[in-house]
């Protein structure tokens, strides 16, 4: 292993080794350097000093020739085991004193050494003269010689003291390493090995949860507890960054949302979240590979995919298409996928990523949306056509009622005339049911338990349906009220009976179904249904069933799939005009040889008080009278038909074309006028504008509107407004007459001010 993989321990332990080491060759090379260049000068001058002592205290004896003084000035150099021998020459160079180590051996001085200093190889000779004492020590006169030898010990002498002095500085060196490697190990190698520890917990595990041990306040200290900060930190974020995975993947299963990955090079697709719970619990899991993955895309769309994602790869181009899916249990749905290319630095794309989302309920929505304006439209038109056909029947059937009234019994265009008529009410019951369906009919609702009409009408239905289809009726008791026409939801009831029978051609079972429902926002699930409480009414039966198409058509006027000539296609067209101006929906659900159910759903009425008692019958006789109307009318066949036939009952009749010439006609009048009978639907001014305008000029004027439509300024949706007399057209003579006399007699024609 190298020896910059070890620990920091090993390696401080190792350096501390060699550092030692290292300083023990660097203590002997001193010794041998100290030997060689300070011990030489050291006995010289220790010898000199030596020398000179013996020199001050013998140069007397030597003056006055005693040598038993100067011998024992010599012997007190026993004490310097160094120095080997000395003597002392006169200054003819005779041997005057001397002294040898050890005793009785023969003095090395053969004769008197050269002054100065002579190093051998295992002694050091000093020579020195001695001098009287004068001004200066070197100009005194000479009075002989002083020899002194130091004896070198041997190298292995010394080796001892050298040693002693290697060892001290050994475990000197052992000492501070020791100190040292301590003093690392705890404030270095400790709180890196625990940051490393830390450290690959975090790695491993995830866990960032461990702390790094703290071992004191200096710089890796700091170091320790900014890492444990940054894991806290990262913590709080992984937390974070957890929750907000968690939301996203909810919001990702919430918005059936998935992400993909495809690569153009191997064609492998990945996908990213819990494709099962995007995707729905009856989508198989989703292949890793692109070809996969294509297997359970409907055929019809497999190549507008690979073609887009082609294209992407291709010109890196954002890529953005609905496609269909086949479950396994084979519904279809709808998916919307985008996605961008991603390319490397050489230009070429190297994956698409995007994300899919199930969009199947937002078609669903769309189509429903569609159908609904759809029928809107149709509706529109059916109510403006409808408008103008009412003003040609009022005037085919009064001018029936005319010419039949010339006519003699027997008489055979008496009996042409009548088939008129009958074709007259014809039409007016068709132009009736398209009004119905364009929500643009005249209705008198009334707060209506739908149980009490089902249980009415339960004997005529069973009769309707025959013997081999059983009708059961199931109420829910107490039931809220509705507020609803009960005639026109009469009809409502037989056209769904009707229809039911007929998809039962071999019999089987009707259940006609009433209960009490509130429906949340998350159940509304239709683009119409709003929340709230509601009455529902269910028609189910166990019939052929329709398919997707003819569901998406049902409502559609003269829609049929009954055979030539046995279906006006109105009747439910009918039912939906009269549920929606009711305020309500009409749904269907059917699956073909599985039956149909209609779900009607009405608002639940604000109060639950029972309808009022019902009117006397109207009597069949036109009423006479002698007061003075103002008809107004821009249609030129009603207004001439209306003005005939109140003025053959007695009245005095002024007629005007619109509301600015009824105004002019009323100024130039000069007597009451008792009642005014206008059109509503009129250029320039309407009716309820005209009787506003009047009424202050004409107190006590009594006001009967007439129409065929119902979005004017006298009716809401269809509803009559309070205390206003209304004529829907088409009229014959007698309802017009009547309903005048109807309007004089009572205040029922109260005219609208401007003030209402």
């Amino acid at each position: 292993m190298r020896f910059r993989d070890l620990p920091i321990r090993r390696r401080m332990r190792l350096l501390v080794l060699a550092a030692s080491g290292l300083a023990l060759i660097v203590a002997g090379l001193g010794i041998v350097l100290y030997e060689i260049t300070t011990v030489r000068p050291r006995v010289l001058r220790d010898l000199v000093a030596q020398a000179e002592l013996v020199r001050l205290n013998s140069t007397a004896a030597l003056q006055f020739r005693d040598v038993e003084a100067a011998t024992e000035n010599l012997q007190t150099m026993e004490a310097r085991r160094e120095i080997g021998a000395a003597a002392i020459y006169d200054s003819t160079g005779q041997l005057f004193a001397s002294y040898v180590r050890p005793p009785g051996t023969v003095l090395p001085f053969v004769s008197l050494p050269s002054e100065g200093a002579v190093f051998d190889e295992q002694d050091l000779t000093l020579t020195q003269p001695m001098r009287q004492e004068g001004p200066r020590r070197d100009q005194g006169p000479l009075v002989g010689w002083l020899v002194l030898r130091y004896d070198f010990p041997p190298l292995w002498a010394r080796l001892p003291q050298y040693t002693l002095l290697v060892s001290v500085v050994l475990l000197a060196l052992l000492a501070v390493s020791f100190l040292l490697s301590r003093f690392l190990s705890t404030s270095i190698s400790r709180p890196i090995l625990s940051l490393a520890e830390a450290s690959r917990a975090v790695a491993l595990r995830g866990d960032y949860s461990v702390r790094a041990e703290k071992y004191g306040e200096d710089e890796v200290g700091r170091l320790t507890d900014a890492f444990n900060q940054m894991l806290a930190t990262l913590k709080e974020r992984e937390a974070a960054l957890a929750e907000r995975s968690r939301q996203l993947m909810e919001a990702m299963v919430a918005a059936r949302m998935g992400s993909w990955s495809w690569s153009p090079a191997t064609g492998g697709m990945t996908w990213g979240g819990e494709e099962e719970r995007i995707f729905g619990a009856d989508g198989r899991p989703v292949h890793p590979s692109f070809a996969g993955f294509l297997d359970i895309v409907h055929s019809a769309d497999r190549e507008g995919l690979e073609s887009a994602l082609q294209v992407t790869a291709m010109q890196a181009k954002p890529c953005s298409l609905d496609f269909r899916i086949v479950a396994p249990s084979g519904r279809v749905r709808w998916l919307a996928m985008t996605g961008h290319a991603v390319a490397a630095e050489n230009g070429t794309v190297e994956r698409v990523f995007g994300l899919v989302v199930d969009v199947t309920d937002r078609r669903h929505l769309e189509e429903q949306l569609v159908q609904s304006q759809k029928m809107e439209a149709i509706g529109r038109l059916a109510g403006g056509i409808a408008h103008d056909f009412n003003n040609l029947l009022t005037g085919i059937l009064g001018y029936a009622r005319f010419a039949m009234a010339g006519l003699k019994e027997g008489d055979r265009v008496r009996a042409d005339v009548a088939e008129i008529e009958r074709a007259g009410m014809r039409a007016a019951s068709l132009t009736g049911q398209l009004l119905s369906y364009a929500r643009r009919q005249m209705i008198a609702p009334k707060v209506t338990n739908l149980n009490d009409l089902v249980k009415g009408l339960q004997p005529m239905l069973q009769r309707l349906i025959g013997e081999d289809i059983v009708l059961e009726a199931r109420s829910e008791v107490p039931l809220w009220s509705a507020r609803v026409d009960p005639t026109q939801f009469e009809q409502v009831l037989l056209n769904l009976t009707v229809n039911a029978r007929d998809a039962m051609r071999g019999g089987g079972q009707l259940v006609i179904e009433t209960r009490n429902e509130v429906i949340s926002a998350e159940l509304a699930g239709h683009p119409e249904v709003t929340p709230g409480s509601y009455v529902k009414l269910t028609v189910t039966d166990n019939g052929t069933g329709m398919d997707a198409a003819t569901q998406a058509r049902i409502f559609e006027p003269f829609f049929t799939t009954k055979e030539q000539g046995k279906g006006t296609g109105l009747g439910l067209a009918v039912c939906y005009g009269i549920i929606a101006q009711a305020g309500g929906q009409i749904l269907v659900s059917s699956e073909v040889n599985a039956g149909t159910r209609f779900t009607v759903l009405l608002p639940r009425a604000s109060t639950d008080a029972p309808p009022g008692p019902a009117g006397e019958e109207q009597k069949t006789e036109a009423p006479r009278g002698t007061e003075t109307l103002l008809v107004v009318e821009d249609e030129p066949l009603v207004r001439k038909l209306a003005v005939r036939v109140l003025a053959a009952q007695g009245y005095h009749v002024l007629e005007a074309v619109d509301g600015p010439t009824a105004l002019d006609v009323a100024a130039r009048h000069e007597g009451p006028i008792h009642s005014l009978v206008t059109d509503v639907v009129m250029p320039g001014m309407n009716g309820k504008e005209l009787a506003a305008e009047l009424g202050p000029k004409l107190p006590g004027l009594r006001v009967l509107f007439m129409s065929g439509y119902a979005e004017h300024a006298v009716v809401q949706h269809g509803v009559i407004e309070d205390g206003i007399a209304f004529l829907a057209k088409p009229f014959d003579p007698v309802m017009l007459a009547r309903m005048v006399r109807e309007v004089l007699d009572s205040r029922t024609g109260t005219p609208v001010t401007q003030e209402q």
